[in-house]
């Protein structure tokens, strides 16, 4: 059996059947990922798990010049594409309905840290979180990877540390600086 990055690779270069064996393989664990991000986010969305999955492995295949080196950079890759899969969903919904009524969600995580946003008037909206998100990326690419891959990705501390080659106490660092961020940020 070849290892899960050579068939990655060779699925991003346009091998159809290692594009299916990637894709059965992954799939379980992205389910689990999409389904613990659609938790939060599917009444705003109207996305279902495997839509999720679905569009985000499709953007994997036809994404250019992306080099996959391992199983992590994969998921924490997933984690992105379903950020804007989210965002881009969201954004169709408002616009459909234009621009009235906004909806509401909250930046927690399911990993027990306390949440960016409270639920109520001052939650943030995802387009908010979004916009806020861009602007920490272009200050700090790693604090952004850290809220992407916990807030979007469902990852905890141990797979975000593997995926930035960091320690677990690095990742809370990053975490308590970039929340803060975003918590000031969201506010304004």
């Amino acid at each position: 059996m070849e290892p899960l990055t050579v068939t990655l690779r060779a699925a991003h270069a346009g091998d159809r059947s290692a594009a299916d064996r990637a894709y059965a393989s992954l799939y379980p664990e992205l389910l689990v990922v999409a389904r613990a991000r659609l938790r939060r986010h599917q009444p705003h969305t109207l996305l279902d798990t495997q839509a999720l999955v679905h569009e985000s492995f499709l953007r994997f295949v036809r994404g250019d010049k992306l080099q996959i080196e391992d199983r992590r950079h994969f998921f924490a890759y997933a984690a992105t594409m379903m950020r804007h899969i989210i965002i881009d969903h969201v954004r169709a919904r408002q616009a459909a309905r234009r621009g009235g009524g906004a909806q509401r969600v909250t930046l927690a995580t399911d990993m027990g840290a306390s949440a960016l946003a409270q639920s109520g008037p001052d939650a943030a909206d995802v387009l908010d979180v979004d916009r806020v998100l861009a602007e920490l990326e272009a200050l700090d690419a790693t604090l952004a990877r850290v809220v992407e891959m916990r807030y979007f990705g469902g990852c905890d501390d141990a797979e975000i540390a593997l995926a930035l080659n960091v320690t677990d106490r690095t990742v809370r660092r990053y975490w308590v600086k970039a929340r803060a961020y975003m918590l000031l940020r969201l506010r304004d």
